[in-house]
């Protein structure tokens, strides 16, 4: 496998994140994004997008962090990670989605605003990033985890920008449920730190 990113993006931390608990190697390379190598041909030839992560596996180029730990969770995860069951892997996937709407369009957005790496309404991005911490806090207050009561690939989708949420306006003491969920993340072994 090898792992197209850059250090500071969420997306790409979380296919880092689940290879270091499952201890699956990969082939690490690092973008420029500072260069806007994202943006260049050899780069959009992988990703039309122009975004990372993008990961060549098995012949094949992938674009998407959730395809990422789809595989990896199926391949080198067993059930936990990634259940088959048809109800459990639901739940899981209803994170996932989530991890690419209210946390994606607010948390990770607003971040990118208040950064300068994006443009828009904060106030608008701000209201999707409330609701996505609401809906966290919700969910997280009488469960430990956010699907089939543990750890899958579901936390991991949804960690990276909740635990920069600060960096987009967003105090996160009003949701102590949501702090003591980041601080189990954190507590797995193999976890990567993330400031």
């Amino acid at each position: 496998m090898k792992l197209y990113m850059t250090e500071a993006s969420g997306n790409s931390y979380k296919i880092r994140v689940l290879a270091s608990i499952l201890n699956v190697p990969y082939e690490k390379v690092l973008i420029d994004w500072d260069n806007k190598e994202h943006k260049k041909p050899p780069f959009l030839r992988l990703n039309p997008r122009g975004q990372v992560p993008v990961m060549e596996i098995e012949g094949k180029v992938f674009w998407d962090s959730a395809a990422h730990l789809v595989y990896i969770a199926r391949k080198y995860g067993g059930e936990q990670w990634l259940p088959t069951t048809p109800l459990e892997l639901a739940e899981v996937v209803q994170w996932l989605a989530f991890s690419q709407s209210e946390i994606h369009f607010g948390l990770q957005w607003a971040r990118g605003v208040v950064n300068k790496l994006l443009f828009g309404s904060l106030q608008e991005y701000q209201g999707y990033g409330r609701k996505a911490l609401e809906l966290l806090a919700w969910r997280l207050n009488d469960h430990d985890w956010l699907a089939v009561g543990q750890p899958t690939i579901a936390d991991i989708a949804c960690y990276p920008y909740v635990k920069r949420a600060r960096e987009g306006g967003f105090m996160l003491d009003a949701y102590p449920p949501v702090i003591a969920w980041l601080k189990r993340c954190e507590a797995l072994p193999g976890w990567l730190k993330l400031d």
